[in-house]
């Protein structure tokens, strides 16, 4: 087979994938080494919807997290810093109207069961923006 022809029969394959997504952005602690990093993955363009990687990061002790499945692609995701009232220290993730617990401690991700009552400092959102995916720190 040429490779021209064999080109052509792989053309619909790449215009396939070319829909597909993977990007990230990040919350950077003043702290060298310390973010609460999100991973957005969509594997195929028709899909309304995307699973999101909460990566807590405190090197070198910490770098893991938990996933969140189910996500449109235009949500705003907003980052908080809990009140000091939790047993370690914590910053809330509202996804979608969900909320989630992020440690950088712990290097742990939980969903809340209920709202929690008081989020605590909003500290921005991380959205999509002219086709990038970034975080947004509040009052910029």
């Amino acid at each position: 087979m040429t490779p021209i022809r064999s080109g052509l029969l792989l053309a619909p394959l790449a215009f396939l994938l070319a829909g597909c997504l993977q990007d990230t952005a990040s919350y950077t602690f003043p702290e060298k080494d310390h973010a609460i990093t999100l991973v957005r993955n969509q594997t195929w363009p028709w899909e309304s919807t995307l699973s999101l990687e909460v990566v807590a990061i405190r090197l070198p002790e910490c770098h893991e997290g938990g996933r969140v499945e189910g996500v449109k692609r235009d949500s705003a995701i907003t980052l908080f810093k809990a009140p000091d009232e939790y047993a370690e220290p914590i910053f809330i993730l509202q996804v979608d109207g969900k909320d989630f617990a992020v440690s950088t401690q712990s290097c742990r991700v939980q969903k809340f069961e209920e709202a929690p009552p008081d989020r605590g400092q909003k500290l921005g959102v991380f959205k999509e923006k002219d086709g990038k995916f970034g975080f947004v720190a509040e009052g910029v």
